[in-house]
């Protein structure tokens, strides 16, 4: 069965390390702004935001550059021209082109072991069955409903 990342904003505390070795892993550098997912903060919240994999980036490219995998991730191949279709048709912001490479960029499950999830230490990401990870969003979205009366 297919996993899924899920995330839990709960018990995210905003360190970043998601951030950090998302870069690492893909560009073997600590640069933030080439990582694949990202960390929002208020006052009293912090959230990673991440790719859900919904495939509207993949129907949006012109040149079939991306790609779907035994994993469900969406990954983007070397035929990609960095037209940046794929960064109007995503809903959350979470595909861009890379400044360096002109290619698109977005989370591809790291080959099924996410590095994001591997390294929060507050287990904020969790990489599921696609089965858990429903039972979790329902969960969320009760809580959210309770919260808001």
């Amino acid at each position: 069965m297919p996993k899924i990342l899920v995330v839990e904003p709960e018990k995210c505390y905003g360190c970043e390390l998601c951030v950090i070795y998302c870069s690492l892993h893909h560009f073997k550098t600590h640069q933030p702004s080439r990582a694949r997912i990202f960390v929002y903060s208020g006052m009293s919240w912090n959230t990673p935001v991440i790719c859900t994999q919904c495939g509207l980036c993949l129907a949006a490219c012109p040149v079939n550059a991306m790609k779907r995998d035994f994993y469900g991730a969406i990954y983007v191949t070397n035929s990609c021209d960095g037209c940046g279709k794929c960064v109007m048709a995503c809903p959350y912001g979470v595909v861009y082109v890379d400044q360096i490479t002109n290619r698109a960029i977005k989370c591809d499950y790291c080959d099924g072991e996410p590095q994001c999830v591997e390294h929060c230490p507050y287990g904020a990401l969790k990489y599921v069955e696609a089965s858990e990870a429903v039972e979790l969003r329902r969960m969320q979205t009760a809580m959210n409903t309770t919260r808001r009366k």
